[in-house]
C-alpha cells in the first residue's frame, strides 16, 4: 500500500470550512484536498483508495456532521484492519474535553478550528508537516 503524501481528505459538512480551508492550503500547492460531504462518503473515498492501492497521508474529520458523524467515521476507520493506522485528525469547533479525550483514545489530533486565517494558514501547515512525518516514518521501516 501506498501512501500518498500529496492527498488529504477532509470530511466536512459546511461549505464555508471547506473553502477557508482550501485556502488556507493554496501555499502548498502539491498538496490535493479532496472533500467528503460526510463521514460515510469519506470511508467511501478511502475504500476507493484503497481499490486503486494508495491512501491519503491525512484524515480530517469535523466532528459534527450528517450522515456519518466524525467520532462514528473515526471509529470506522480504526476498526477497518488496513485503515486503522491512518493519520487522522478531529477539527472541530468544539471544545468539549470530552471530543478531546476521545480523540486521544481513538489516537487522533484533536485540533479546535481558528476564528483567525492566519492561525488557519499555521494549521495547514502543520497538517502539510504532519503527511511529510508520516511518509518519512513509513520510508524508514
Amino acid at each position: 500500500m501506498t501512501i500518498n503524501k500529496h492527498t488529504i481528505i477532509y470530511a466536512e459538512d459546511d461549505l464555508d470550512d471547506l473553502f477557508l480551508v482550501k485556502q488556507a492550503f493554496e501555499k502548498h500547492d502539491h498538496i490535493q484536498v479532496v472533500h467528503a460531504p460526510d463521514g460515510r462518503k469519506a470511508l467511501r473515498t478511502l475504500e476507493e483508495m484503497l481499490s486503486e492501492n494508495f491512501l491519503p497521508c491525512l484524515v480530517i474529520l469535523d466532528i459534527n456532521m450528517p450522515v456519518m458523524n466524525g467520532r462514528e467515521t473515526l471509529q470506522a476507520i480504526r476498526a477497518h484492519p488496513q485503515l486503522q493506522r491512518l493519520s487522522v485528525v478531529l477539527f472541530t469547533t468544539s471544545n468539549n474535553p470530552a471530543d478531546a479525550e476521545f480523540a486521544q483514545r481513538m489516537e487522533a489530533t484533536f485540533i479546535t478550528k481558528p476564528i483567525d486565517f492566519s492561525d488557519l494558514e499555521n494549521i495547514a501547515r502543520m497538517f502539510v508537516d504532519k503527511c511529510n512525518f508520516e511518509i518519512n516514518k513509513l520510508s524508514m521501516n
